[in-house]
């Protein structure tokens, strides 16, 4: 009686374990049906005609030489404008060299902020340096503050020539434009600078005020006489906006910790009293450790306009403490940009980079 009822029990347990499976794989195959419907619904999605149309001329962009269907593609592309800004910001990822490089030269005709973000992304890391510098062409003709520190950084790190100026050219109009909307005089204004992790905030020193925009340059607050002389360089620092670095012209370095307001010499902080008294030319603060900061200043004889005596480098691991060399410069070595880069510092001057290891 007792070996029946097993009997039973697994025939019945068998049944139910054969029912669950089978619920299991009508559910199962429900699911695939229902995505292969959804899937299907989104492949088959029309595309307008005017879609297609665009999409072509993005294809006839791939063409290598300036052929008249890659002409008459680029015409039409920045007919488009806006409407074209989506496709081309997608071609900026296509396997085609060419493709890229058009693109990029496109979008900066038709001028969108829409492409900003996608143009400085290129611009930082496609392989190819004819796309880099196309990137950085374009993002100078849409004069969007917020490619400043891309712009900046690849002025100085990019190997090509031609990015490198491009990267510079671009930085000239964007700061021309930004002057423009401050409604200051150029010959008055002497420096601009961006908070690197904060890139609508903006300083722009003018004489001895310090205008400041919290809104990439829409508007701007003016802080009269605040800066202690005629402003040669300016920083900010990568993790805190109101903390700037200036050079002064024979006045050596000074640190503001409340957005320029007030102002503290580290003239005192140097070695010598020449390089006290010296221009500094060039600041940079390390993106990866904000009390890690880098210049470069030299004397000048004879007032302004007359001849520059480049001095070196010099490095602070203490924001701005203590001193140190990271080398010596030559007659004619007038660095005008700073970066810091897997523990060397770069700096450009008027023909190369020049590269120097740090601790």
């Amino acid at each position: 009686m007792l070996k029946k009822m097993e009997m039973n029990l697994t025939a019945t347990e068998t049944k139910w374990r054969a029912l669950k499976f089978f619920s299991a794989v009508i559910v199962v195959t429900l699911l695939v049906g229902v995505s292969a419907v959804l899937l299907s619904n989104v492949i088959a999605t029309p595309v307008s005609p005017r879609e297609t149309q665009i999409r072509g001329w993005v294809t006839d962009l791939g063409d290598k030489g300036l052929t008249a269907k890659r002409q008459a593609a680029q015409t039409q592309l920045e007919s488009a404008g806006e409407e074209a800004v989506p496709a081309l910001m997608t071609a900026l990822h296509s396997n085609n060299v060419n493709t890229r490089r058009n693109a990029a030269d496109v979008l900066g005709f038709i001028a969108s902020t829409r492409a900003t973000d996608a143009l400085k992304q290129t611009l930082s890391a496609d392989p190819a340096s004819a796309v880099r510098a196309n990137a950085a062409w374009a993002l100078g003709e849409i004069k969007d503050s917020t490619a400043l520190t891309t712009l900046e950084r690849s002025s100085v790190l990019d190997p090509s020539i031609q990015v490198r100026t491009n990267a510079n050219e671009s930085i000239a109009r964007i700061q021309d434009s930004l002057v423009e909307r401050a409604g200051r005089d150029p010959s008055q204004v002497n420096l601009i600078a961006v908070a690197p992790n904060s890139a609508n905030t903006l300083y722009l020193a003018s004489g001895r005020d310090l205008l400041i925009s919290r809104n990439n340059g829409a508007a701007w607050e003016t802080l009269p006489q605040a800066l202690p002389s005629v402003v040669s360089s300016l920083a900010v620092n990568p993790t805190n906006p109101n903390i700037l670095f200036a050079g002064m012209h024979s006045q050596g370095m000074y640190l503001s910790t409340d957005g320029g307001k007030t102002w503290q010499s580290l003239t005192r902080n140097f070695s010598n009293e020449a390089i006290g008294q010296s221009t500094v030319t060039a600041i940079t603060v390390d993106p990866n450790n904000p009390m890690r900061v880098v210049m470069a200043h030299g004397i000048r004889v004879g007032g302004t306009g007359s001849e520059f005596f480049p001095l070196g480098i010099l490095f602070s691991n203490d924001g701005g403490k203590t001193w140190g060399n990271v080398m010596d410069l030559e007659q004619g070595q007038l660095v005008t940009r700073l970066q810091i880069q897997n523990g060397k510092v770069y700096a450009l001057t008027s023909d190369k980079v020049l590269i120097a290891p740090f601790n």
